[in-house]
């Protein structure tokens, strides 16, 4: 009931508050997907108290505004996690989730008060919060330097798959009409698949997806 509780507090709170710290990375994306409305994302990701790390977003594609929240320890496992999306600034969807003894906890609602609350086993290290389209959060993935399986868990669509994260080798590329070096993930199964080019201090430059989603930066971080 105290979880239950805490989780309804989420998901009445409504925008997440903003964290205070040092700032690891801040900028803005520009989205294109086969299909669908040009987007572009603000983030901040910040190192707050203790090992903590902290990704605020804002993306906006058409009538369409999703800001989130998500914290996690130092190699990017779930401890907090905020979103709501509104369209037409209407809010339709607000999910909050807690994570408490190795279980990740969320409750949904929508725009008209159903509410839905699903479980997800948490491995130290090995899970991480993605969303298919907030590409800032892509930062988790490749931030302990990990390889392998990850259980990538997206709350919106409250669905958790086991991944293959790669490291494919360094590879030129070009953001804002300045060249840098970055070193190439990819992150996928036989459902589909995530490339993304992160710098030498693992800030996210470029991500593609195998569904038509291509996300760069508007320029190199400062």
């Amino acid at each position: 009931m105290r979880l239950r509780s805490a989780l309804t507090l989420l998901v009445l709170a409504g925008a997440p508050a903003l964290a205070q710290g040092r700032v690891i990375d801040e900028g803005v994306f520009n989205i294109t997907k086969a299909g669908g409305p040009s987007a572009t994302e603000s983030f901040k990701i910040m190192r707050a108290e203790g090992d903590a790390i902290v990704a605020t977003g804002q993306l906006t594609a058409g009538t369409r505004r999703i800001t989130s929240s998500l914290t996690t320890d130092s190699a990017g496992t779930p401890a907090k996690y905020d979103l709501s999306v509104y369209d037409n600034g209407a809010l339709v969807q607000h999910v909050g989730a807690l994570a408490q003894g190795g279980r990740l906890s969320e409750l949904s609602k929508d725009g008209h008060g159903n509410e839905s609350m699903t479980e997800y086993p948490l491995a130290a290290g090995k899970s991480l919060i993605l969303e298919d389209d907030l590409v800032h959060q892509t930062y988790f993935v490749a931030l302990a330097r990990r390889s392998g399986s990850v259980q990538v868990i997206e709350p919106r669509g409250a669905h958790r798959a086991t991944l293959t994260l790669a490291a494919i080798g360094l590879e030129p590329i070009t953001i804002g009409g300045r060249s840098a070096t970055a070193t190439h993930y990819s992150l996928g199964n036989s459902l589909g698949r995530r490339d993304f080019w992160v710098d030498a201090a693992g800030r996210v430059l470029r991500v593609e997806t195998s569904q038509g989603l291509k996300a760069v930066r508007e320029e190199l971080p400062r």
